[in-house]
């Protein structure tokens, strides 16, 4: 797909351009693998390999989910589209949280396969995967935002986190 579907929440204004930051409306979800350091590795969306373990794990998510459950290759992250059931009963491995390979990012393994004698996971991201979207010249739907490149992400992202954490400084001086 070449678009995601998010909720804003937030707008910030740098150099007279309105940003809006937001979260995907469905689930962030990961392929990931183990590398020899037993460290949880995501599939980068533009990487070769993606583009074969993809469909495998698309195709998994469909035979055991029928229409419950969709996995997208959606811009910036995977996303699941439908509703994940909380179960109980769920096999132990269904409940795994795992760190990802920066320590940082717990996920939740949701299914794992074999794909050409590598074994992949499909994990749901528990932290929050934040967007930040420019408005579309080309666009006549003031909802529709273009996500940043890779460039202007690293230009716009330190004037974002600048602004955020002024903002946070000032609301936590006020009282009620």
């Amino acid at each position: 797909a070449g678009f995601i579907e998010c909720y804003a929440d937030s707008i910030a204004t740098v150099d007279d351009v309105e940003y809006i930051i937001g979260s995907p409306c469905d689930y962030a979800v990961a392929l990931c693998y183990f590398d020899e350091d037993d460290q949880l590795v995501p599939v980068e969306l533009d990487d070769d390999l993606m583009d074969g373990v993809f469909p495998v794990a698309a195709n998994i998510v469909a035979d055991e989910f029928g229409d419950e459950l969709a996995l997208m290759r959606t811009p910036q992250t995977l996303t699941l589209v439908g509703e994940l059931e909380d179960e109980e009963d769920d096999e132990e491995e269904e409940d795994e949280s795992v760190d990802m390979d920066d320590g940082e990012e717990e996920v939740e393994v949701l299914i794992s396969f074999d794909h050409k004698g590598m074994e992949f996971d499909l994990v749901r991201l528990l932290d929050p995967v934040l967007l930040v979207g420019k408005p579309d010249p080309d666009s006549d739907d003031p909802q529709r935002r273009l996500l940043l490149t890779p460039q202007e992400s690293s230009r716009i992202m330190p004037q974002l986190e600048t602004l955020f954490l002024e903002f946070q400084g000032e609301q936590e001086g006020i009282s009620f």
